[in-house]
């Protein structure tokens, strides 16, 4: 189970130097930015106001080329930075995407200069553009006087070259509109920021490249790899290659959606959680256009000296390839992932039940390790009454394992994720040999309460295409969950035949119902329970019951190709375990 808490980790936090003010200023925007208007809440305004002192101990400028690293996509989160200085508010509406009807009930409350940059917007729609042009912005396509705009040869224009003509006009010209005006200075900053972009690139200030793109409208070049750590949250903590600030704070490993910053595929989630190495895992990014679109990722799990403790990943990132990086910015999003799908997991509820079986996995190793340490006197003599009690614990913490494993099983088998293994033949599985040695060990543990079994196979081998294994493994959960339920010297019977009428030919094997579970109609019978019959139970029974266990035969031979069925109806007091053979490849 996942708890987002990064906004409250990131309040908590109490930076110290400007490195530690750049870190928490990106990383406040790019999480509330993300924020949408139902999860709004008194942390979300705290961090708005935590925003707000920051914006004050940087500065404008240094401000504004963090803001420009993140993607905004509240309304309510622009509606304060633009209000925090001219810089900051062009930045937060060049990186702002929101919808149409955000923008429509947004652009009203904006300030008079916060309104004339969105002239730099080429993606706002009709409607928005109308409003704009009934509260006076309209020069949206309009191209500055000629007489501005100097030659390329030319000297830079100084300001008051600008404005000293429009003075120095005899009084009987015609006077010119706050629009002229609007759209002359428009064209004289154009004409210095092209210059100084000019100059950047051939002289690029050491430490201020990402501020000269934030502010100017440029766009930064991808990065091609990135190191990365991560600690056993899976944040990451460091990275090598671009700014630490653009992803120092992000969790990668979280299955995709619309509203993740980061999220990689259904085969790099699965080793993250088994704590395997990361092979070619396809990961998507959002943010800045350093970092944004789709990667490869190739990790490690990283163990701790003292304990052998997980503490992180260290993975590097690389592009899939140079024809198919991605288009910077938002408009990349997450359309073009055809090199490298990530879909969301078809059974989202697995993913969480899988992740809360491993949480709980990890203190019952922890006990049943110590409880051996004890029974074993690994650590010391210890007296025979107490390794008694350490045993008995052990032995509870593996039938409480081997539940989780079978819950687990069960789940996969359910949602298609894992299959039957099948058998390499000829020659196949025997599933006459198989019965015969799973009675032949059931015997010894169900004679002392005078259970007596009846059974028959044919003299014949009966060839089945699953692996042996998962034969023995299927016909003892059934076979041991029925004597478990039988009453001390009540007598079962099973036989195992062909039924070659079917399509295909089939093996089954019809099993007698102990009159515990004959009682019961065919909801009943496979219906979770936690019933366990006599002291068999503690040896064969499963931990979940008898209906958790018929359910799992039936899920396992289902997935072979065959069922667990019961034929008749409530009335009929047999199993049919069913098996597709192996005819067509055994002749």
């Amino acid at each position: 189970m996942i708890v987002d808490d990064r906004l409250e980790t990131v309040l908590r936090t109490q930076t110290a130097g400007q490195a530690g003010h750049h870190t928490q200023l990106r990383q406040l925007v790019d999480i509330v930015g993300r924020t949408p208007a139902a999860a709004w809440s008194d942390r979300h305004d705290e961090a708005v106001v935590r925003i707000g002192a920051l914006h004050k101990t940087l500065g404008d400028a240094a401000a504004a080329a963090m803001i420009g690293s993140c993607t905004i996509r509240s309304p309510h989160l622009i509606a304060h930075l633009v209000t925090m200085g001219p810089r900051t508010a062009l930045v937060a509406i060049g990186r702002a995407r929101i919808t149409d009807a955000q923008w429509l009930q947004l652009v009203p409350a904006l300030p008079i200069h916060a309104r004339g940059a969105l002239r730099h917007r080429r993606d706002l729609s009709p409607p928005v553009l109308a409003l704009l042009g009934q509260l006076g912005i309209d020069d949206f396509v309009l191209s500055a006087p000629e007489r501005d705009v100097p030659d390329a040869g030319a000297e830079p224009v100084a300001p008051a070259a600008v404005v000293t003509p429009i003075r120095a006009e005899p009084a009987s010209a015609p006077r010119e509109g706050i629009g002229a005006i609007v759209r002359r200075i428009e064209a004289f900053r154009r004409t210095r920021d092209s210059e100084e972009r000019a100059h950047a690139e051939q002289y690029p200030p050491i430490g201020q490249q990402a501020s000269l793109f934030a502010l100017h409208g440029g766009t930064e070049p991808p990065a091609r790899l990135i190191d990365i750590a991560t600690d056993a949250g899976g944040t990451i903590v460091a990275a090598d290659g671009v700014d630490p600030a653009m992803l120092i704070g992000h969790m990668p490993f979280a299955p995709a959606s619309a509203a993740a910053a980061a999220s990689v595929d259904a085969a790099a989630l699965a080793a993250v959680r088994a704590r395997r190495p990361i092979v070619a895992g396809a990961l998507q990014m959002d943010g800045a256009a350093r970092i944004a679109g789709v990667w490869r990722i190739d990790g490690v799990p990283m163990f701790g000296i003292d304990g052998g403790q997980f503490t992180g990943y260290r993975a590097r990132l690389r592009r899939p390839g140079a024809d198919s990086g991605p288009e910077s910015g938002y408009a990349s999003g997450r359309a073009d992932l055809n090199a490298a799908p990530v879909t969301a997991p078809a059974h989202p509820g697995a993913d969480a039940l899988h992740q809360l079986l491993h949480e709980l996995r990890t203190p019952i190793n922890a006990i049943q390790g110590f409880a051996e340490l004890i029974q074993q006197q690994l650590i010391g003599p210890t007296p025979h009454q107490y390794r008694s009690l350490a045993a008995s614990i052990a032995a509870d913490a593996a039938r409480i394992l081997a539940g989780f494993e079978d819950v687990e099983r069960m789940v996969q088998l359910e949602t298609g994720r894992t299959t039957i293994d099948a058998a390499i033949g000829p020659p196949w599985t025997d599933l006459g040999a198989i019965v015969a040695r799973m009675i032949a060990q059931v015997e010894p543990l169900i004679a002392p309460r005078e259970i007596r079994l009846r059974w028959t196979v044919p003299e014949t081998p009966v060839p089945i295409a699953i692996a042996a294994a998962e034969a023995e493994r299927t016909v003892w959960r059934l076979l041991a969950t029925l004597v478990t339920a039988a009453a001390p010297g009540e007598r079962l019977s099973m036989a195992l035949d062909l039924v070659p009428e079917l399509t295909p030919a089939t093996a089954r094997l019809r099993l007698t119902l102990p009159q515990a579970l004959a009682m019961r109609d065919h909801a009943a019978l496979f219906a979770p329970d936690t019933a366990r019959g006599g002291t068999a139970g503690s040896y064969l029974g499963g931990m979940l019951g008898n209906g958790f266990a018929l359910r799992l035969c039936d899920a396992e031979l289902r997935a072979a190709g065959g069922a667990l069925e019961r034929p008749g109806g409530a009335t009929n007091p047999v199993l049919d375990m069913t098996l597709p053979l192996a005819l067509a490849h055994s002749t």
